[in-house]
């Protein structure tokens, strides 16, 4: 009997301690947000919320909008033990049989562990909160669900249920687009934050989830955020949050790092998350695909035989933390150590997901990428920001060409330019010369004595346009260099500029020319 009476108080016990609140329902009420003396609300739902695309408010940076940085990682807490949790949205996809619902395709980063998610976020009312005093922005409040289901394969996979709501500033509410401040902070009255639970597959135990971006919905982490403007982590949670050693964590806490602010109330310490030295969610990488990975997924989704993968290389594009450039070059026939030949596959993909998002590809007829006695001696890309009008950038792949004589070296770097075209990529340079060095060597090792002729051609973009597309500007400088012992018997090279010339190429509609 008593046997029995502690297994009954177990499981009390137990459900007891993880029938944790869930927040979802309180955080819905719109009514919080209105003071309705002050003023006036009218439902937008029709025309903010059925007739405007919002995947762009699930995405953006939050302050400093920006479509650019596509994908950053919201964070929160899991649990009454303030775990914190990491999402990322990968792919957001407006519905094309509900207009409110978007499609998610995501991440979670939980104690160390990343696992795939797939689900739905559902907008259902939008109000607006006219204020009388006309100087004042309008705020309008989106309240809609979510349900987000980890890969249930996955141990202690499990799934978000629950509430989103984002306060949001407009001044042209009476306009058919409606458009929003984004660059206000969470201390002005912006909020995109989502509160509810999350249910674990293997056992259905849930646990309270607050998470958004820059600063969730503090008001449901009691003890967590101690600060009464912006956010201070209680001293008691904040070690999960911040990337310092044990050392340094040690000082912090203790008051002997003089450098760092330690914000204090009458009760409790913490750190302010403005500080310089605090690691900001933003700058978390562990949502991107490590380059294997990266690469394995091209090679699936095109098809191709790993084995005839002569190289594979990837950068990442300035300006945009989640698209990588990827060359693959893939060999066309048996590589003998001189003869070979290359079709290129050029990409830009998804660095979360290793999705294609543009692509192109040509075989060695058309590359010149053929490796014979002036072999392929390497491949290169080159992320320098060619912009070429107000919207549209490009990207470079660099070849480069050798031989192997000695009495007669020779070399050579060639550049290809490319830009996004809707799915594809575009070619718009085709193999410019842009290095070429030839030279006469005397090999016996006791002479001093060689010639190269070198060549460069060095592209900047012009202020000027042709068919929509700023001009190229190619600075050409030819250089003699000769190597001969100097007065100290020294054999040191002499360089000399014998000739310049400027040559401008223009785009007649399908590449430069």
């Amino acid at each position: 009997m008593k046997t029995v009476l502690t297994i009954l108080l177990s499981i009390i016990l137990s459900n007891f301690c993880y029938a944790q609140v869930d927040y979802s329902a309180d955080w819905a009420n719109s009514g919080h947000e209105y003071n309705t003396e002050d003023d006036v609300l009218i439902d937008v739902t029709k025309k903010v919320i059925h007739k405007k695309d919002l995947s762009y408010l699930l995405k953006s940076r939050y302050p400093n909008y920006s479509l650019k940085k596509e994908i950053i990682p919201l964070y929160g807490l899991l649990g009454n033990d303030f775990n914190k949790i990491e999402f990322v949205f990968a792919d957001i996809e407006k519905s094309d049989k509900n207009v409110s619902q978007y499609h998610i395709k995501g991440k979670t980063y939980l104690k160390g562990k990343i696992n795939d998610f797939k689900g739905y976020i559902t907008f259902e009312k939008a109000i607006a909160r006219v204020p009388k005093n006309t100087e004042e922005s309008t705020k309008i409040v989106l309240i809609g669900s979510y349900e987000l289901t980890e890969d249930r394969t996955k141990k202690n996979s499990g799934t978000y249920l629950g509430k989103v709501k984002m306060i949001l500033s407009t001044k042209n509410v009476d306009t058919d687009d409606v458009l929003f401040n984004m660059g206000l902070q969470y201390e002005e009255g912006a909020v995109r934050g989502f509160v509810g639970i999350r249910k674990n597959h293997e056992n259905d135990i849930s646990q309270s989830c607050i998470w958004g971006f820059t600063r969730f919905p503090h008001k449901y982490a009691q003890y967590f955020d101690i600060g009464d403007g912006e956010e201070v982590i209680n001293i008691k949670y904040a070690k999960p949050w911040f990337n310092f050693s044990e050392q340094k964590w040690n000082n912090i806490i203790n008051g002997h790092d003089k450098d760092f602010y330690l914000h204090s109330t009458n009760k409790d310490k913490g750190i302010h998350t403005s500080h310089k030295a605090y690691i900001k969610p933003e700058e978390a990488t562990w949502h991107k695909l490590n380059p294997t990975d990266l690469e394995n997924s091209i090679i699936e989704q095109l098809k191709l035989n790993p084995n005839q993968i002569e190289t594979r290389i990837h950068k990442e594009l300035p300006n945009n933390l989640n698209e990588t450039v990827m060359v693959m070059a893939e060999t066309e026939n048996d590589v003998s150590e001189e003869d070979y030949s290359l079709t290129s596959h050029i990409l830009i993909v998804n660095s979360i997901t290793g999705k294609i998002k543009n692509y192109f590809s040509e075989n060695s007829k058309s590359n010149g990428w053929v490796s014979n006695a002036i072999f392929i001696d390497n491949i290169a890309i080159d992320t320098l920001s060619y912009k070429l009008n107000s919207s549209k950038n490009a990207f470079g792949v660099i070849v480069k060409f050798r031989s192997s004589s000695q009495p007669n070296p020779y070399s050579e770097e060639r550049i290809s330019l490319f830009t996004k075209e809707n799915d594809s990529l575009k070619k718009i340079l085709d193999f410019y010369m842009i290095h070429e060095d030839s030279g006469i060597v005397n090999v016996n090792m006791n002479t001093c004595y060689s010639d190269f002729k070198i060549t460069t051609n060095r592209l900047s973009i012009s202020n000027t346009n042709t068919n929509g597309y700023y001009d190229i500007v190619v600075n050409k400088t030819i250089t003699q260099r000769n190597f001969r012992d100097d007065e100290n018997g020294e054999c040191n090279p002499k360089e000399k500029i014998i000739a310049t010339e400027e040559i401008v190429l223009k785009f007649n509609g399908k590449e430069y020319k």
